[in-house]
């Protein structure tokens, strides 16, 4: 082997390892070795790879004929990369080329065709980035072998001729396996090192998802926006973080921060472009940013944009201040990191829409409740008027306390006791609808008194009893409330000695199909302001009575402030 066959040699591959490179960085390239079916992918690895087989004809040096060609790797690469299909598809190519161009010989050139075919079927048992480098080497030997025997048998020559065809054949041989091994082992080690890039990144990005979290669920505003560009720019030592809403930077974190402040207008056009466009945006260059400010510092960075389901809500920035391209692990840590984001924005905005639909529940439960005890309260209250005008007054000053406090503690939490004095003035109106056959007991511990409920939480329990259980009972009533702390959970029960509830009734009542809102608007609340493990309970013995049985963490009132705290802090903010 002389010095310029193996510089042809070297250059050969070279230009090979040159191709591997920008094919592996090539995410619509490897989009279509994932989806080699697709045509759009066909067509596109088609151009690649028949592109590469011609350009196989040809020297890589600038002198003399080549002595070596590497038109085989491109015909056997877009069998691995697309099937069957691609590499039938380059090798007509390759073969209507060397017969109408280099005027080779008709039945040498159709084998281009078959070898196309035979890498193809490979593809129908592998992946492309399943495949090793050694078994594309592997088919590359028996492909150049079997040509070299093909060759051979068909072509009349002399003996010095067909020496030296074999040595060419040889050193042919030797670049077409080094060639598609060469070419493998790039694509995999470009496969294998984005990998380490989407573990870190995914245990990066899960890491402040984590942090994040409990920020981002009180709702996408400038308060957590602030919060989250601090953890990001802790956790990724990226040179700025910024988070936009749609029109306006909600926070700024880094270099740079004296002329991009949180409240102004979105200015840089990858900003603009990555929100109009709902994709990700690159920035290798500061007039890929469209900073106006002249002296910013920052060069590169990557743009995502934060989705609720198909609308876009804002976006988040990682930026460098060098003028080298942003890494491919930043991109990957932006990524995932806004998905991740994403998710927990849209958590909030559900968590937000299921409390407005809790507090027009709870109103439409005051409204059913207040004009059913307004109408009945005040027949009775007339037709004590003359009769007992003491009793009157006092009726009339219970209806007065209950519909006070039942308006005054709108979506509030409230202690068990201000409950209880509410449910008190209802029982002293519901007294004069039974007389003397109803009896009341009621044994609250004074720690659990100060517990703090969801207001309207014990009322209906109570008119249920009261109305479904006792009223059609004839003789003696016994409604008992009873509360204690157990094991750091409140429990409160309502128990009645009336008619009971049928087992069928009570299994509608149970899966959450029963008539009214009252029973279905007290559990719906339960489980979802303190999970499944707590809530309410129905138990019932017909004709003996009925328990309803309320569960919910212990949480005494010193703790109201706090809560109103955090949650008017965090209050949600167009942006």
């Amino acid at each position: 082997m002389d010095v310029l066959t193996l510089l042809e040699i070297v250059s050969a591959l070279s230009f090979i390892a040159m191709t591997a490179y920008l094919t592996g960085r090539s995410r619509f390239i490897m989009r279509c070795t994932h989806y080699p079916y697709h045509p759009a992918s066909q067509f596109s690895l088609i151009v690649l790879f028949s592109f590469l087989s011609i350009i196989g004809n040809y020297s890589t040096l600038p002198w003399g004929d080549p002595v070596v060609t590497t038109r085989m790797i491109g015909i056997l690469l877009a069998g691995l990369a697309g099937g069957p299909i691609a590499g039938v598809c380059v090798g007509l190519i390759s073969t209507t080329y060397l017969i109408l161009v280099e005027n080779a010989a008709l039945i040498p050139a159709l084998y281009m065709i078959f070898a196309g075919t035979l890498s193809g079927l490979l593809r129908f048992r592998f992946s492309f980035h399943q495949i090793k480098p050694l078994t594309g080497a592997g088919i590359a030997l028996f492909v150049e072998l079997l040509q070299l025997i093909f060759n051979t048998m068909l072509t009349n020559t002399t003996a010095a001729m067909l020496l030296f065809n074999v040595k060419a054949a040889v050193f042919t041989m030797l670049v077409s396996i080094l060639g598609v091994w060469l070419f493998l082992f790039i694509i995999n080690w470009i496969a294998a090192e984005q990998d380490i890039y989407g573990a870190r990144a995914a245990q990066l990005s899960l890491e402040i998802a984590s942090r994040t979290l409990p920020y981002l669920r009180l709702g996408f505003n400038t308060h957590s926006a602030t919060v989250t560009a601090q953890i990001i720019y802790e956790l990724t030592e990226a040179d700025a973080v910024s988070v936009t809403g749609r029109y306006k930077r909600l926070a700024f974190v880094g270099q740079g921060a004296e002329h991009h402040r949180p409240g102004e207008p979105i200015l840089s056009t990858a900003v603009k472009d990555a929100i109009a466009d709902k994709t990700i945006k690159i920035i290798n260059t500061p007039a890929d940013r469209g900073c106006p400010y002249p002296a910013c510092p920052l060069k590169a960075g990557v743009v995502v944009p934060l989705f609720t389901g198909n609308n876009i809500v804002g976006t988040i920035e990682l930026a460098r201040t060098s003028g080298e391209s942003v890494s491919e692990l930043d991109i990957h840590i932006a990524d995932g990191l806004a998905k991740l984001l994403s998710v927990q924005i849209q958590l909030a905005e559900i968590d937000e829409q299921r409390k407005m639909r809790e507090k027009a529940e709870l109103k439409a439960l005051r409204a059913q409740i207040n004009p059913h005890f307004l109408f009945n309260t005040i027949n009775i209250i007339m037709s004590f008027c003359r009769t007992d005008p003491d009793k009157a007054r006092n009726l009339l000053g219970s209806l007065a306390t209950l519909m006070l406090r039942g308006y005054s503690n709108q979506d509030e939490l409230i202690t068990l006791e201000d409950e209880l004095a509410s449910i008190t003035a209802y029982l002293e109106i519901a007294r004069s609808r039974f007389g003397d056959r109803l009896d009341i007991a009621v044994n609250i511990d004074d720690t659990a008194a100060l517990a703090l409920i969801p207001a309207l939480s014990l009322q209906p329990l109570v008119e249920n009893a009261l109305n479904h259980g006792l009223f059609p009972k004839l003789g003696h009533c016994l409604l008992a409330m009873e509360a204690y702390i157990e094991e750091d959970t409140l429990i409160v029960s309502v128990t009645d000695n009336g008619i009971g509830i049928p087992a069928q009734k009570l299994e509608q009542i149970q899966d959450g199909h029963s008539e009214g809102v009252g029973i279905n608007n007290v559990n719906k609340r339960l489980t979802s302001l303190y999970g499944s493990k707590y809530g309410l309970t129905i138990t019932s013995q017909p004709p003996f009575g009925t328990e309803a049985r309320l569960c919910i963490p212990f949480v005494p009132q010193i703790s109201t402030v706090q809560e109103k705290g955090v949650y008017h802090e965090n209050k949600s903010c167009d942006c």
